[in-house]
């Protein structure tokens, strides 16, 4: 029984019967990846040419981090576009609940920067409240949102 690295996907198999495993697609029994592998190094973080494998320095361990860290939160930020049914409806009823605070906390600040305090207090009278919600109001919101 021998070992096995996938050259492609550097994926690491223990006790293989080494005729099974074309050449062509993978590195037989590499004494540098049983060394890495018991090294405990993850084998995303091996480089491989021809049927030499080393480890990764660290700048280019950081670097491939990085896209795989950007390669998920790009995803992550795709799927609210994907969104469907309720997770889209209660993300909008939340998106108008922020906005309507927003523009409160600003119609706030511009008042503050009023000239006098008569102008101030006309500035802070047009400010609608924003009352709390029940449970069946946020209902009847997700209601209006489904299918939007």
């Amino acid at each position: 029984m021998g070992t096995a690295v996938n050259r492609t996907t550097k994926q690491y198999i223990l006790s293989v019967s080494t005729p099974d495993f074309p050449t062509t697609d993978y590195i037989i029994n590499s004494d540098q990846a049983a060394a890495l592998f018991a090294a405990g190094v993850p084998s995303r973080y091996w480089n491989i040419s021809g049927d030499d494998i080393t480890e990764m320095t660290q700048a280019e361990k950081d670097a491939l981090d990085k896209a795989s860290l950007d390669g998920a939160r790009d995803t992550t930020a795709t799927i609210v576009d994907q969104l469907e049914g309720f997770d889209r409806a209660l993300s909008g009823v939340l998106l108008d609940a922020l906005n309507a605070h927003a523009a409160a906390v600003n119609a706030i600040l511009a008042a503050a920067d009023a000239a006098t305090s008569d102008d101030m207090k006309k500035a802070m009278e047009k400010i609608d409240d924003l009352p709390a919600i029940s449970f069946a109001e946020l209902k009847d919101s997700l209601r209006k949102k489904l299918g939007t």
